[in-house]
């Protein structure tokens, strides 16, 4: 058997989908596993709608999920080597040009809807003369090229996947290879490049299998070998419905923003269909899956997404995976979006030292954190009524007396302090901890006050105390 090489091969018609970046990690933990190759190959023939706008996108959002890729290609840049493989199926007779306009089209596909059965094209131009269809030429009557189907003939192949699928070729009839433009359509392009590129493995979503059939004969009239195809079920939202816009965020661009980690998606994405084979376990290294992936262990039954699972599993990524040095340097820009001052790199490191079990993504923590680096804040009319009286003064003072004396260092040294003013001025302690976050936070919960108390420096801690104590005095 020839070295194993698979492809991830995307249209820039749009953001990266969950389900497309699905197909392109299964494709690269399968090449990875088998030792063999991946290719990045962008399919741009679709000339209206393809933009280089989102083909920087996809590559961009591609390595940040941490794919890489042997070989890159682009379709747009092809043509000359597609318009060989039209002109040798032409020679063959396995392809013709379609002189039938769209007019006469529709008016078979109405006929076909009226007569209550799916629309295959008849086939009229299939019957013409190479001399006939030469005069029509040299009129300069536009035409495309169909791909000359055998009549009744049952197209089988073997899923990687769903198994056994056989389908007959009276159910679509000849296609068109070629628009009337001179572009090449999806289904011969598509052949002509895996086929060139030496893909020995097609790993795509299942919606592709009505095209199956179709390129399989294109690989047999140009005499290329079949590769194996594999075909993923689709990821469907939790009302079991496919999944779309309604349900949320559905690009790895939407989630890049909201803070998410590229480990943590990638993770995720792996257990939407393919089982692991330590049962219980869901956090995998990279490395780990690229070990235990197998394409045997791909469900063939639709996975669903659930945006409450991977919002749990970032969060574990967060919290217990990444390295704090790599968190600051993913968290600072997101700080950084939001106004706050990150120049003191060792204190942004010991704030979320001491906070990162406190957020489940980046976006959650820019508010979270809020505290540690705005001092300017208002404190809501309706919270005075909690710190407006003799006792909280009392409490206020003496907690600033003493951090002057000594400031807290650790949460523990915080906790110390608080019991040391509780018993001082015979308070419970929601005397004291209740106003101290209104005051340092100017809100009623939050990020854990003892640790505010010991990561804030000694002098950002007094403006805030000292200017409610001006106002109660």
């Amino acid at each position: 058997m020839s070295k194993v090489k698979t492809r991830f091969a995307p249209s820039p018609t749009g953001y990266l989908h969950l389900g497309n970046a699905r197909t392109a990690i299964f494709s690269y933990l399968f090449a990875r596993h088998n030792n063999g190759g991946f290719v990045l190959r962008i399919e741009d023939t679709d000339r209206e709608r393809s933009t280089k706008e989102y083909e920087d996108m996809l590559i961009e959002d591609l390595k940040w999920l941490g794919l890489d890729w042997e070989e890159f290609y682009r379709q747009s840049e092809r043509f000359d080597i597609y318009r060989e493989y039209v002109n040798k199926l032409l020679e063959k007779g396995k392809a013709y040009p379609c002189f039938c306009t769209p007019e006469e089209l529709e008016r078979e596909r109405e006929e076909a809807k009226k007569r209550g059965v799916p629309y295959r094209y008849s086939g009229k131009c299939r019957r013409l003369s190479r001399e006939e269809a030469e005069r029509l030429k040299r009129e300069g009557k536009p035409f495309t090229v169909r791909f000359k189907v055998p009549e009744n003939r049952t197209v089988v192949f073997e899923d990687l996947v769903k198994g056994h699928i056989a389908i007959n070729t009276d159910d679509f009839g000849d296609f068109i290879i070629v628009r009337s433009d001179g572009t090449p359509t999806y289904n011969f392009v598509v052949v002509v490049d895996d086929a060139l590129m030496g893909i020995t493995h097609v790993i795509r979503g299942e919606d592709h299998i009505p095209n199956t059939p179709k390129q399989i004969l294109i690989y047999e009239a140009l005499g290329f070998p079949v590769p194996k195809f594999a075909h993923l079920p689709v990821i469907l939202g939790e009302d079991r419905s496919k999944l779309s816009k309604r349900h949320g965020a559905v690009s790895v661009r939407a989630y890049r923003e909201e803070g998410y980690m590229p480990e943590a998606l990638f993770n995720y994405l792996c257990l939407l269909g393919w089982s692991p084979p330590e049962e219980g376990r869901e956090i995998f290294s990279k490395e780990e899956l690229i070990k235990l992936f197998d394409l045997k262990d791909v469900n063939d039954s639709p996975a669903v997404f659930n945006r409450e699972k991977l919002k749990w599993m970032n969060g574990v990524y967060i919290r217990e995976v990444l390295p704090l040095e790599t968190l600051l340097e993913r968290a600072i820009p997101f700080l950084e979006r939001a106004g706050y001052e990150v120049s003191d790199r060792e204190y942004v490191k010991k704030v979320l030292s001491y906070t990162r079990d406190s957020f489940d993504t980046l976006s959650e923590m820019v508010e979270r954190l809020r505290p540690f680096f705005v001092d300017d804040f208002e404190i809501k009319e309706e919270l005075w009524a909690f710190i407006d009286d003799e006792k909280v003064y009392e409490v206020l003072s003496l907690f600033l007396e003493r951090i002057r004396e000594k400031k807290p260092e650790t949460p523990e040294e915080v906790k110390k302090l608080v019991k040391d003013i509780q018993k001082t001025l015979k308070v419970k302690p929601p005397k004291v901890w209740k106003p101290l976050r209104i005051v340092l936070t100017g809100e009623t919960e939050g990020v854990g006050i003892d640790i505010l108390i010991a990561v804030l420096p000694k002098e950002r801690i007094e403006k805030r105390v000292l200017r409610v104590i001006e106002k109660l005095s």
